[in-house]
């Protein structure tokens, strides 16, 4: 029997195979945007709409608590999707979520007319599921004040000349609560934007929130949120959470070539906190080698940020930076109570300008050749990965694993993102949200 494969990894991995089958739970980040079939059955008044005219109409004349389901098409969008009344689903009827795309005027055309957005609510319970948004100039989606738990599950984001979901605040620490975004991808399919959209060129994030609490930010993919140096914009977080935002959950995705990847936090705020508490684990990130010139590695921090965001924990994620960033996961500005815990990384975990946090379990000599396809972004362990495999204790922030696995019971666990050993699932089941810590 290999080394690798000790009785304790059989067991556990049998253990959590079983575990994982009966509850089909999984983010699986390395598909996002699931098949029609394992969505939630449409319900309630349903208005349903096959041209682009008929969407607008719906959209204006719609009452609370109304889907409107989108047969399978492109719709050229004639005017920015403008949603104000409450608990209001978009939803595509496609077998997946490519299969029905509201396209604006072109991500660096300026001449946008009616469409600097994709969808603009200022409403409760917006809900959009099975669909793509792409070529904005502005942003895919953007929430206003009077928004609240708004979802967004299985959707595609591409192509925006700056943030592909942005959340707006009213005040410092004021914001959309309660938002859900899970097995959806986000990504720029030909490159970052070229022109300057109003704040410098390569202004751009995936997830954008201000002041926003309690965000769960589950099993997404974000690809190419790498900007060229002519850029005035070198390091957006594909995933953002600031201005006061807190406990954001952000688990189970997938990066592939981003110059940040999660920031809880981003500046100083004196006196304030730009993010509190909160989890990041489970995630998954690359960069391929050498996508940074000199310049630009000499002036990283890291991929994961923890910035004035004090009792945040770092659990269980993955890193592969290639030598591109400086390091791994940086803690900064006045952030005490923090902890970094089994994380799997390349490059160094550490601190400045006052940040503190506690560590235990992380290893950071991890290599490509410790991962199955890191080209694709998945990281998951191979059986030579032996340095990760039952090294650590576990630990209550990340009981499952990126697969959404139950981590091993035999009383080690596997350092990093996945659990080795644990059968991944075939196809893309229906997500189950991890437990917040």
């Amino acid at each position: 029997m290999p080394a690798s494969l000790s009785l304790s990894s059989i067991f556990k991995g049998m253990a959590a195979l079983a575990v994982a089958i009966a509850a089909s739970q999984s983010a699986f980040a390395q598909a996002p945007c699931q098949p029609k079939a394992s969505l939630p059955a449409v319900s309630g008044t349903v208005i349903n709409v096959s041209t682009e005219a008929q969407l607008q109409s719906a959209i204006q004349n719609a009452q609370a608590n109304t889907t409107v389901l989108l047969a399978a098409g492109t719709y050229n969008l004639s005017s920015t999707l403008y949603i104000r009344r409450g608990n209001i689903t978009l939803r595509g009827d496609g077998d997946t979520c490519d299969k029905v795309a509201l396209v604006g005027k072109g991500m660096d055309n300026a001449s946008y007319g009616n469409v600097p957005y994709g969808v603009w609510s200022d409403a409760t319970g917006l809900t959009l599921t099975n669909l793509t948004i792409r070529d904005v100039y502005y942003h895919g989606v953007i929430l206003n004040s009077g928004a609240q738990s708004p979802v967004f599950s299985s959707i595609q984001i591409l192509n925006t000349g700056q943030q592909h979901l942005k959340s707006n605040p009213t005040a410092y620490g004021v914001g959309v609560n309660n938002g859900i975004v899970k097995n959806s991808r986000f990504a720029y399919t030909n490159g970052a934007p070229t022109t300057d959209h109003g704040s410098g060129v390569g202004y751009t994030n995936g997830v954008d929130v201000h002041g926003g609490a309690n965000w769960v930010i589950s099993g997404n993919r974000f690809e190419n949120f790498h900007t060229p140096d002519s850029s005035a914009w070198w390091w957006n977080p594909a995933i953002l959470m600031w201005n006061g935002a807190s406990g954001t959950i952000a688990e189970n995705n997938v990066f592939v070539n981003v110059d940040r990847a999660i920031a809880f936090g981003l500046i100083e705020r004196g006196g304030n906190y730009d993010h509190s508490g909160g989890v990041i684990r489970n995630n998954m990130v690359y960069v391929a080698p050498n996508l940074m010139s000199a310049n630009r590695k000499a002036d990283s921090d890291a991929a994961i940020l923890v910035w004035n965001s004090p009792s945040t924990v770092v659990a269980h994620n993955t890193v592969n930076t290639n030598g591109n960033l400086n390091k791994s996961i940086e803690f900064r500005f006045v952030t005490t109570g923090a902890s970094a815990i089994n994380n799997l990384v390349d490059a160094p975990i550490g601190s400045r300008n006052s940040g503190t946090y506690s560590q235990s379990g992380n290893l950071a000599t991890a290599t490509s050749a410790m991962f199955k396809n890191p080209a694709s972004g998945d990281l998951r362990l191979v059986s030579t990965a032996s340095a990760a495999i039952n090294k650590v204790n576990s630990t209550s922030h990340a009981p499952t694993d990126v697969d959404g696995n139950t981590r091993g019971a035999a009383g080690t666990v596997d350092i990093g993102a996945h659990e080795f050993g644990v059968a991944s699932p075939p196809s893309p089941p229906t997500n189950i949200i991890g437990t917040p810590i």
